[in-house]
């Protein structure tokens, strides 16, 4: 049975309760943070008045990083012709969102590869996630591409916190998803008073996400309770659907089928979505790692 407290909690209320609880659960005390240097992107993405030579500063704080955005900025995916042999001229190859985009995923991978199998079929599922929520927001127009990304990517991250607090609890609750018909997020409802998607949309607020992405985060499976933007949390919605479809699910059963649908798209539309998210997907993969 869906809690309705938590559904009615305003944002400030439920990262409190989230914060208090994962910390509590965590060995170390802990939650879930991203380094410095992705708070810093999404700062500066804010930030009206940015300019790449901010961003390559923050980039060049990481050699690996900048290796990194320079293979992006020459993979064949982003299509430049003459090589980008600095690190201004790949910022300006890829843009500043997508830059940024990149620079958080690659924070964001680091905290998915602590728990074995489970996290990354977990990054698997969120990489492809950003990656449809892109594409949807081009083909649909229901959103502007550059905002559909984080959202994306950070739609299950309530999973990987819950995973690295709890890992017996996230095996027990995973476990009766298979075997139930009530969805994983009714069983967290029950275990922690909160499903992942609110845990989601708190961490991503103390992360520096805009309201709009954490929103849609919290919103991801039902778009139509969204107070603001249900047209981002649908794309979510729709995306993490998609994710599915092609194999790249994040846990042992597909979401409710309704973002898709929502979207009017029709079956061939959807299939070529499906088609550029497998060719996006083994890209990014290789770059992210």
């Amino acid at each position: 049975m869906e809690s309705p407290t938590t559904s009615t909690m305003d944002r400030d209320a439920l990262r409190a309760l989230v914060t208090g609880t994962l910390a509590q659960l965590s060995r170390t005390g802990e939650v879930p943070v991203l380094p410095s240097r992705a708070t810093a992107a999404l700062a500066l993405v804010r930030d009206p008045d940015a300019d790449t030579d901010r961003l390559c500063r923050i980039v060049r704080t990481d050699v690996g990083l900048v290796a990194r955005i320079l293979r992006a900025a020459n993979s064949v995916f982003y299509g430049r012709r003459a090589p980008a042999r600095t690190l201004q001229d790949a910022v300006l190859t890829l843009g500043l969102h997508k830059t940024c985009d990149l620079l958080v995923a690659a924070a964001a991978r680091q905290m998915f590869r602590a728990s074995g199998p489970r996290a990354r079929d977990l990054w698997h599922h969120a990489l492809a996630t950003a990656l449809a929520a892109e594409e949807l927001a081009r083909r649909t127009r229901r959103a502007d591409p550059a905002t559909a990304f984080l959202p994306g990517l950070f739609h299950d991250v309530g999973r990987i916190a819950f995973l690295l607090a709890d890992p017996t609890s996230y095996d027990v609750i995973a476990s009766l998803a298979a075997a139930e018909p009530a969805p994983a997020a009714a069983l967290e409802r029950e275990w922690y008073a909160f499903d992942h998607a609110e845990a989601g949309a708190s961490l991503a607020a103390d992360w520096g996400l805009v309201p709009e992405s954490c929103e849609a985060i919290r919103w991801h499976h039902r778009p139509a309770e969204a107070a603001e933007d249900r047209g981002l949390a649908l794309l979510v919605c729709a995306a993490d659907e998609l994710a599915y479809r092609v194999g790249l699910g994040g846990g042992p059963r597909p979401p409710t089928p309704t973002g898709l649908s929502a979207l009017e798209l029709s079956e061939d539309e959807q299939a070529a979505c499906a088609r550029e998210l497998e060719r996006s997907f083994a890209a990014h993969r290789d770059l992210l790692g």
